[in-house]
């Protein structure tokens, strides 16, 4: 690990040309100990660990259908996670703590290194626990259709939830209430379909060559895909001097939710700004304050994702099984747009009033209609 067998660690600053206005200004980061460290805790690491478990029926609906039905299921445990092992709790800072301004500077308040009382004389010391866990239940059917009068196709579908906790911060009253929510892969629906249906060969059965030339040897496949939008979380910040929210570096403070995100949408948004606040507004405050959004990778989720390619092909034979292959090929056929980014960044102003003018505004999709053309000689 990172500090394994090594010496103790010592620090020895070093100050050139420097006047103590120039040190004071820069937070005494100059004088005290080393900015980060990265240390293991002397002690049994747990192994992580994953538990997995599914079931699954199967029937047959016709003579070439088969119908599955299941579920499935993952948990992970002891997942390594980072934080903090030196950190200041919440509202040591001035103005929660007024016995920490220094009245020599403006009543700012003190340099954070003065206000770390675990291991006085240094920053941020990085170490690691084994409290992450994940959990992964998925709902699923599925319909095969073997290949049977020129059509083949298989339908599946996907109703699940991804939660967990990802992140520890030591200086929150409750970590598991205060970080545990959604996963980034986070995805409630998800439909897909596959298909393949090679046309009747009418010119063949017409006893015409000439018919048969044009109209037989073709072959339509294709994917439709229907899913869940990507999750995200709105966030808040305020513009010119931000103010200290909680009176700690560890943790900062997230957006109240004030209403109702999808209500009340102006044109060209996908949801409403107004409907986040930063947690308290202004440079006057007096108590800590954690905003009310949620943990997790998101509480919102982008528009389902629709999607449909196709193939259409035709076999020219010149003998037997030799001949040519013409296939047309279109990604997102419909040329539908598929959003996958938004504009995440409520920005406020010191009285609270909304600034940002891409917040709730789309701003990446997933390509745009593709087309492909080949012609393949096959024998």
């Amino acid at each position: 690990y990172n500090l394994s067998g090594q010496a103790p660690y010592s620090y020895s600053p070093q100050v050139n040309y420097a006047t103590f206005a120039q040190i004071a200004s820069s937070g005494n980061s100059l004088v005290f100990g080393p900015s980060t460290l990265s240390m293991w805790p002397a002690a049994q690491v747990p192994w992580d660990r994953a538990q997995n478990a599914s079931i699954n029926i199967q029937r047959t609906v016709a003579r070439t259908m088969v119908l599955d039905v299941g579920y499935t299921g993952n948990w992970g445990y002891n997942q390594q996670l980072s934080y903090d092992i030196n950190p200041i709790p919440i509202g040591t800072r001035a103005p929660f703590n007024t016995a920490n301004a220094d009245p020599t500077n403006g009543n700012k308040t003190l340099p954070d290194i003065l206000l770390r009382t675990i291991f006085p004389g240094f920053n941020t010391i990085n170490g690691y626990n084994h409290l992450g866990h994940t959990n992964y239940n998925a709902l699923t059917a599925s319909l095969q259709q073997r290949f049977s009068h020129g059509l083949s196709f298989g339908i599946a579908y996907t109703y699940s939830h991804a939660l967990g906790t990802t992140s520890f911060n030591p200086v929150v009253a409750n970590n598991e209430a205060y970080n545990y929510g959604r996963l980034s892969f986070d995805r409630r629906q998800n439909f897909q379909m596959n298909y393949s249906y090679e046309f009747p060969n009418l010119g063949k059965r017409a006893g015409s060559k000439i018919l048969s030339a044009f109209i037989d040897r073709w072959t339509l496949s294709g994917i439709v895909s229907v899913q869940s939008g990507p999750v995200f979380n709105p966030g808040c910040s305020l513009t010119g001097t931000t103010p200290d929210y909680t009176g700690t570096p560890d943790v900062g403070a997230r957006c109240n939710v004030v209403a109702n995100p999808m209500a009340n949408v102006a044109a060209g948004q996908y949801y409403n700004p107004a409907a986040f606040a930063p947690a308290a507004p202004g440079t006057t405050i007096t108590t800590p304050a954690l905003g009310n959004l949620g943990g997790g990778a998101g509480i919102m989720s982008l528009p389902n994702i629709v999607n449909l390619d196709a193939t259409m092909s035709k076999f020219i034979p010149f003998h037997e099984r030799i001949g040519l292959r013409l296939q047309a090929q279109a990604y997102n056929l419909f040329n539908h747009p598929q959003y996958v980014g938004i504009g995440t960044g409520s920005t406020f102003d010191a009285l609270g009033n909304q600034t940002s003018l891409t917040a709730g505004v789309f701003n990446t999709t997933l390509p745009a209609r593709v087309m492909a053309f080949s012609a393949r000689f096959e024998f």
